[in-house]
């Protein structure tokens, strides 16, 4: 038996939500992957979203770790 977890689950949003971090809401999601990739060709858009994604992450270990967040300002997405 196959278990599906619902697609309007997404565990960094949730975990940046509750752990009170900006979210890294971008306008696609790991869904919209593949969709953006073979049907609009667009290489850009899913690295920008995959960065934003590691930002999120990297916020999201500093907080359970204790430690302060990387303030936004100190971000640059290159």
């Amino acid at each position: 038996m196959e278990v599906r977890r619902p697609q309007a689950l997404h565990i960094i949003e949730l975990l940046t939500h509750v752990l009170g971090i900006p979210s890294p809401k971008g306008d696609i999601k790991g869904s919209d992957v593949a969709r953006v990739y073979y049907e609009d060709k667009d290489l850009d858009r899913i690295a920008e979203y995959c960065k934003k994604d590691v930002v999120a992450t990297v916020q999201v270990y500093l907080r359970l770790r204790g430690l302060p967040l990387i303030a936004t300002d100190n971000i640059t997405l290159v």
